[in-house]
């Protein structure tokens, strides 16, 4: 028997609300259904858009002239989100937004889990940019439904049905024909990117199960408010341990302190606003469909890398491309 204290999975069709904890309320006729379609797919371009914004601009961040330090670079954005949460949370009215308090351990605990996932998501995701192409980097984070799809069973007893897992099978056939046959294949840089995706998997589906805690009804603030610091106290000794401070001396010394800063600013804010709409994305429909919609992002990603830096790929690569990306358009419809 679950305890009175255990998360409940967040609704997958709840209609979006004011950010006051107010509790869920379905549809009452064709015009509220037609508002809540509506700020889901505006609220999955503007993910898309940052996404594919982002990958490539870390990836630039990351190049050996510029900033090479994506742990400490993870963390500070981290601490950017954290201060703009902190600003949303003491200048907003309450209509608008009001911190929802951790009342139990149990809860506490759940939510400490998520900045164990984010660290190795983004931290390991941006440490892979370090030594991959994006395409390849998001070739193998294409793999994430498979794994999410799995946490989430055994997390929420979320189950799939067949013709999900059959196009979740041939996104693993793609995704090993993509990532093994193409001339930018990295040993160092594909392991690391394969770890970030337990890291995703865990982010994202405890991001909705305690946005669905019966007890506790966290909101997007709320997530950034009690996430954030632990995931910096996690990220910081793992940058000194990489040597990461002396690499920023360097891009101090070399590009100057505005370059560097305004580098590290932008990255906040993407990260911030990132952060902010992907856990409103996820309250409104569900771990799984946030994850499965990452194709679309995917495919623009890696479209818009091959304009801005120099990648290969073979016709075997092409191929496995071409399976991962129908499978994930696939998974989608059903």
């Amino acid at each position: 028997r679950r305890s009175e204290d255990h998360c409940t999975p967040a609704p997958r069709h709840a209609p979006p609300h004011a950010m006051n904890g107010a509790p869920p309320k379905q549809a009452d006729g064709p015009s509220e259904g037609f508002w809540y379609t509506t700020g889901v797919i505006a609220l999955l371009l503007v993910v898309c858009a940052e996404s594919v914004a982002f990958s490539n601009y870390n990836k630039y961040v990351f190049l050996p002239e510029n900033l090479p330090a994506p742990v400490l670079y993870t963390a500070t954005c981290q601490t950017l989100s954290f201060c703009g949460a902190v600003l949303i949370w003491l200048l907003a009215p309450e209509w608008i937004y009001k911190r929802a308090p951790l009342n139990s351990t149990a809860s506490f605990l759940k939510v400490m889990l998520i900045p164990v996932g984010f660290v190795m998501n983004y931290g390991m995701n941006n440490l892979s940019l370090k030594y991959t192409t994006v395409t390849l980097n998001q070739l193998i984070r294409s793999f994430s439904p498979v794994v999410v799809a799995t946490t989430s069973y055994l997390i929420e007893g979320k189950t799939q049905s067949w013709p999900i897992l059959i196009t979740l099978c041939l996104l693993v056939v793609g995704v090993i024909m993509g990532v093994g046959t193409s001339p930018d294949f990295e040993v160092l840089g594909t392991m690391i990117c394969s770890g970030s995706l337990i890291g995703n998997a865990i982010s994202i589906v405890m991001t909705a199960f305690v946005m669905g805690d019966a007890k506790v009804k966290l909101q997007p603030i709320d997530v950034m408010l009690y996430t954030t610091i632990p995931s910096v106290i996690i990220l910081l000794p793992w940058s000194l341990t990489l040597g990461e401070i002396e690499t920023l001396r360097r891009s101090l010394e070399e590009n100057g302190s505005f370059w560097t800063m305004a580098w590290i600013l932008i990255g906040g804010f993407l990260a911030c606003t990132y952060t902010f709409i992907y856990v409103l994305l996820i309250k409104m429909t569900s771990s799984v469909y946030f994850s499965v919609s990452g194709g679309f992002r995917t495919i623009a990603a890696i479209t818009v890398s091959f304009f801005i830096f120099k990648q290969q790929v073979s016709v075997k690569s092409l191929i496995g491309m071409g399976i991962a990306m129908s499978a994930f358009i696939a998974n989608s419809y059903f």
